[in-house]
């Protein structure tokens, strides 16, 4: 039976060794999780909540009657997180429906926004987008104009989020109703 010698040469590899590993590991940790030697950074906020709201207004007078149109939708997650989705792709995009009883009619969308898009933005409270135009009357709003539908027009918008990688999450807004 051979018993191996330990020379002063190989007990001194052999202690580099046993130390290497559990540095080489914690080393390895801080690269992965918050940079070289850093503190290991907090976890990315996924975007799991979206709310979404529509209003329609008349236009104040001396216009010809038109229609104030507006969106908002929100996003909740931190500011970096919301940077970071923007810049990777993310988009928010609207379908505007009209609410009927047997099925509810896209009438207009998809209207997709994306970081360059002016209302699209990342704040301390998340992704919000805030759009807003003016529509005439009888436009896409006048959802309901056959004589079937009734005379009121109910309409609502479904904003969607989208990441950079496909995944979507969805809201739908409150209904707004009136003759337009």
């Amino acid at each position: 039976m051979h018993i191996p010698t330990r020379t002063p040469m190989r007990t001194r590899r052999l202690r580099r060794s046993a130390l290497a590993a559990p540095l080489a590991a914690l080393f390895a940790g801080t690269l992965f999780t918050g940079g070289v030697l850093g503190p290991a950074a907090a976890p990315a906020q996924a975007a799991t909540q979206i709310t979404a709201s529509l209003s329609v207004t008349r236009a104040a007078p001396p216009g010809p009657g038109l229609f104030n149109v507006r969106v908002l939708v929100k996003v909740p997650m931190n500011l970096y997180d919301a940077n970071g989705y923007l810049n990777n792709g993310a988009r928010i995009e609207l379908r505007f429906y009209g609410e009927d009883p047997v099925s509810d009619n896209l009438i207009l969308g998809p209207i997709v926004y994306v970081r360059s898009a002016t209302g699209l933005s990342a704040t301390e409270e998340g992704i919000r987008l805030l759009t807003q135009w003016q529509e005439e009357p009888g436009s896409w709003l006048n959802e309901d104009d056959g004589l079937l539908d009734g005379v009121t027009d109910e309409v609502y918008v479904r904003a969607r989020f989208v990441d950079g990688d496909g995944v979507a999450i969805q809201a739908r807004s409150n209904v707004v109703t009136g003759i337009f």
